[in-house]
């Protein structure tokens, strides 16, 4: 299905390398997750092998929740219009954080219209090209893929994150470079330092590539009760 953008030509400079670093970025996606009522996050990165040759140390990054997701009535509305705060405490500009992470971003959602009763399931693929100079965002058609489904399903909404920038890039803008925070044995001890109160309260759980993060991982003893 084709779909356009809708935006204030003001805001489209507003919206990439805002943020002081891609994690930064990062945790933007993570908190539109968190405001969506996500109680689950999962966390995929891939990480180019050891023997691997490849320029950038990450290849593709996915951050999935289980919140209440998009339905296809209102993807105008809560994703392609652009500037529009669609969340509680939350930006409108805030769900293409992913662009200062990597040039193509491709969003899947499910989620339920309670006008209709019904489940839907969207894709869309949206790419950092669609914002160079002088092009306006509004004209430019969007292939999506969309359908109502049948019977009930669970909602989510889940980033990917595809062709993350090489050094050709982050030299002239360091605000695109994968920071450290991103390294595999650094990500865990990341998001922990970021979310403490939610992971230890298990009012989110937090999994990367799979494992979950565990609060006593970060408990040195028993708490003492004062």
């Amino acid at each position: 299905m084709k779909r356009k953008f809708t935006t204030n030509s003001r805001l489209v400079n507003e919206l990439f390398a805002n943020y002081i670093s891609t994690f930064t970025a990062f945790c933007e996606l993570i908190n539109n997750s968190i405001q969506a009522k996500a109680k689950n996050i999962w966390i995929e990165l891939n990480y180019t092998k050891p023997n691997e040759l490849h320029p950038l140390i990450i290849k593709r990054i996915s951050i999935k929740d289980d919140g209440l997701g998009v339905h296809i009535n209102e993807i105008e509305s809560k994703i392609l219009d652009i500037g529009t705060a669609n969340k509680d405490g939350g930006k409108g500009i805030g769900r293409f954080a992913a662009f200062q992470i990597g040039k193509f971003i491709e969003i899947e959602t499910v989620g339920f219209d309670s006008k209709t009763k019904s489940f839907s399931k969207a894709v869309i693929p949206l790419k950092f090209e669609y914002f160079g100079n002088n092009i306006n965002v509004s004209e430019i058609d969007l292939e999506t893929k969309e359908e109502v489904l049948s019977g009930k399903h669970s909602t989510y909404y889940n980033v990917k994150i595809n062709n993350l920038y090489d050094s050709t890039i982050t030299e002239q803008e360091p605000k695109k470079k994968i920071i450290d925070k991103f390294l595999a044995d650094k990500i865990q001890d990341s998001i922990f330092e970021r979310y403490p109160l939610k992971i230890f309260n298990n009012e989110v759980s937090f999994f990367i590539n799979g494992k979950k993060i565990d609060p006593k991982d970060f408990v040195v003893d028993l708490p003492i009760k004062k």
